[in-house]
């Protein structure tokens, strides 16, 4: 219960936060901090990668439809290879977005894509495969970093 703030406080508060000079350097003009930067673009790369496996499952699932056959053993390893390219995408945009440290920023965006695809599954889903869980994350974590080698390394 937080009926002991009023509301002019929460005004002042979210004005402190999203103005600019929460987030800026006084220093030498005005740097953005590069803590910013960075999840600024793991966020904007995880959306980027979301939003590629959303559009590549919505791709499938026509597929699947219009195909009459498609072997049930299939579905998950497609499901794993479409979020492995959306980690991959994923990374390669929070790389170029970051313009550096393209490893580790892309295995992290790799990890919150996960994290958020792992959340929605669980919501719907009550009993968890941890094998494949495990398997999913670490392929998600290793797609995302080799996206987001591959954001730095392309000029």
């Amino acid at each position: 219960k937080v009926s002991n703030i009023s509301e002019d406080e929460i005004k002042q508060l979210f004005k402190m936060i999203f103005e600019e000079d929460f987030f800026m350097r006084k220093s030498r003009g005005v740097e953005k901090r590069e803590w910013v930067t960075a999840l600024r673009a793991v966020v904007l790369g995880t959306v980027g990668g979301g939003l590629a496996v959303f559009l590549l499952l919505v791709a499938s699932a026509y597929a699947f439809v219009t195909m009459k056959k498609i072997p049930q053993a299939a579905v998950p390893i497609i499901i794993l290879f479409l979020s492995a390219l959306g980690a991959l995408l994923s990374g390669f945009l929070t790389a170029r977005i970051a313009g550096k440290r393209g490893l580790p920023l892309g295995a992290c965006s790799g990890l919150l894509l996960f994290l958020l695809f792992a959340a929605a599954g669980i919501s719907i889903c009550t009993v968890v495969s941890w094998p494949g869980t495990i398997t999913r994350m670490l392929v998600m974590i290793l797609a995302g970093a080799l996206g987001g080698y591959g954001g730095i390394r392309r000029k």
